[in-house]
C-alpha cells in the first residue's frame, strides 16, 4: 500500500474560545480538558495488513520511508535499507532499530477525543498510510523518549518546526481537541516558527460514529485565505506538480527526478 501525502494546503480552523486566549491572535483548535481515564492500546488494532499484500502497516512506512530502499522477502522480512530519522537525524541501517511513531500518540488521541470513537475510527487511526505526518520512522530512544506526551512537554531535538506543523494536521485531520497547556504551546511555536496558516470560519466537526466512516475531519469549502502546505523536504507527496514550503521558508516542488521515478517534495 502506497502512502499517499495530502496535497491541499493546511487549514486551521477558527474558533474563537474564552478559554483559549493563547490562540486569539493566531489560529485556534478546539480547546478541551483531556479524557484522563479509559485508555488501553489495545483499543486501537494497529500494524495491520490492509492491501492483504504481506506487509503490514509498520513495514509499509519502513519500504516508504528509507532513504535506501531494504530488499523485501517473504512474509515481507526486510533487510538492508537505511533510514534517517526525523526526530534526531540520526542514520539507521537495521529496521529493527527504528520505531513507527504515531506523530499523535495513541493515548494522546485517546485522551483528546478517540474515546467517542468506534473500534474502526480508532484503526482508521492507527494505521494512517493517507498522511506522511501520521506515522514515522525515527529511532527507539527518541519514540520511547516522546512516549505519550504532547508539544507542551516534549519536543525532537531537530526540525521543531516541521514537527509542530505535523502535529496540528494530524490534530486537525482527525477533530482532535488540545488541552490548556498545549494550545499555549503551540501558539507559541506557530509564532516562532513563522507557519502560514489559513483560516476557514466554521467549527472542526465532530468525528463520525459510523464505524463505515474513517474519523478525518472534512474543512469548510470555502477557506478566507490559503496558505501554502509546510512540507517534510524530500518526503513522498502527491500530487505531482504540488507547492509546498519547508517550516524554514524554502519552496518545494512535489516532483521526481531523474534518478528516481517517485514524487517527493524537491527543490
Amino acid at each position: 500500500m502506497k502512502r499517499r501525502v495530502i496535497g491541499s494546503a493546511l487549514l486551521i480552523c477558527l474558533v474563537i474560545s474564552p478559554s483559549s486566549p493563547a490562540f486569539a491572535d493566531s489560529f485556534s483548535l478546539v480547546v478541551s480538558e483531556d479524557k484522563l481515564n479509559g485508555y488501553n492500546r489495545v483499543l486501537f488494532k494497529h500494524w495491520i495488513d490492509a492491501d492483504k499484500d504481506g506487509c503490514n502497516t509498520r513495514a509499509e512506512v519502513l519500504i516508504e520511508e528509507a532513504i535506501v530502499k531494504p530488499k523485501i522477502g517473504l512474509k515481507c522480512k526486510l533487510t538492508g535499507g537505511k533510514w534517517v530519522s526525523a526526530y534526531d537525524g540520526k542514520t539507521i541501517t537495521n529496521s529493527s532499530l527504528l520505531d513507527i511513531d504515531h506523530m499523535v500518540p495513541l493515548a494522546e488521541a485517546w485522551r483528546s477525543g478517540a474515546w467517542q470513537w468506534t473500534s474502526s475510527q480508532r484503526q482508521a487511526f492507527a494505521n494512517d498510510l493517507e498522511n506522511s505526518e501520521a506515522l514515522i520512522a525515527v529511532t527507539l530512544s527518541t519514540n520511547r523518549s516522546k512516549s505519550d506526551r504532547d508539544p507542551s512537554s516534549w519536543m525532537p531535538s531537530k526540525d521543531k518546526c516541521t514537527y509542530t506543523a505535523n502535529w496540528i494536521s494530524i490534530k486537525i485531520k482527525y477533530s482532535l481537541s488540545v488541552d490548556t497547556k498545549e494550545s499555549a504551546k503551540l501558539s507559541a511555536l506557530v509564532s516562532e516558527c513563522g507557519l502560514q496558516i489559513a483560516q476557514i470560519p466554521s467549527p472542526i466537526p465532530v468525528p463520525s460514529e459510523s464505524p463505515t466512516q474513517s474519523p478525518t475531519a472534512t474543512p469548510s469549502s470555502s477557506p478566507t485565505q490559503t496558505a501554502v502546505k509546510v512540507i517534510t523536504p524530500g518526503a513522498f507527496c502527491a500530487p505531482a506538480g504540488a507547492i509546498g514550503m519547508s517550516a524554514s521558508g524554502v519552496g518545494y516542488t512535489c516532483k521526481a527526478s531523474a534518478t528516481d521515478t517517485r514524487n517527493r517534495w524537491r527543490l
